[in-house]
């Protein structure tokens, strides 16, 4: 019997269900770093504790780039056990570029929250959210390369640098995400990131398409490098 073509209907349940089973997954990855949260007070000398109950974020929003694009162009709703696939695989590479970002992120805000009580110029305080923006993009760009390929991670730093540049319109897309993600948990929204991670996540991915694409065509031999099993 031949198969029914696909309505829009039927793709736009489809995706629905992969956006919804992909956020399952992801609060489920990031379920120690939330309930770590809860036990904080929102006070700057718990900066630290913050940015430790965050080290779980990265690995989390990595596979779900890892899973979508796995998923790019298929009609698979198979989600659940890709996401979990792409976490495993990923974890050591994605954790040796979240972790150090987490700690310079995490010193430059105490530098941010206590320079006024320290009477520091507020110029450097301005020069440390400078390098906080920098610091973040180029991490949401090293999480993307790290995702859909298998690169060192001296050589994923560098690709990360090298696009900050390159490719300046994901730049400012991943800047985007900054603010959003930066202005929900300074009012008191942060619990809208955890709920919209998995569109962080394709985001992401989408934002980053020309820089895949680049990478792809100079630096491998495979058109379509990490594919999921």
């Amino acid at each position: 019997m031949a198969r029914m073509p696909r309505t829009a209907f039927d793709r736009i349940t489809g995706t629905v269900y992969r956006m919804l089973v992909a956020e399952l997954a992801f609060l489920a990855a990031v379920a120690p770093g939330i309930l770590g949260m809860l036990f904080l007070q929102p006070h700057p000398s718990n900066i630290p504790l913050y940015a430790l109950c965050l080290v779980p974020l990265g690995p989390a929003l990595a596979a779900v780039i890892g899973t979508f694009r796995a998923l790019d162009g298929s009609h698979d709703l198979v989600v659940w056990p890709r996401f979990w696939r792409a976490w495993w695989r990923d974890l050591r590479d994605v954790l040796l570029v979240w972790v150090p970002a987490l700690v310079v992120l995490t010193v430059l805000a105490i530098n941010v929250a206590f320079a006024a009580a320290a009477g520091v110029d507020p110029i450097f305080a301005v020069i440390a959210i400078v390098l906080a923006a920098v610091v973040g993009v180029l991490t949401l760009h090293a999480l993307v390369i790290a995702a859909v390929f298998s690169f060192r991670t001296r050589d994923v730093a560098r690709l990360a640098l090298m696009y900050l540049v390159a490719k300046p319109l994901a730049s400012v897309g991943a800047l985007a995400v900054l603010i959003v993600v930066a202005t929900a948990a300074a009012t008191g929204f942060a619990w809208l990131i955890a709920l919209a991670g998995s569109l962080l996540g394709v985001f992401l991915l989408a934002n980053s398409r020309a820089m895949v694409a680049d990478i792809t065509a100079r630096f491998t031999d495979e058109p379509n490098p990490r594919l999921a099993e």
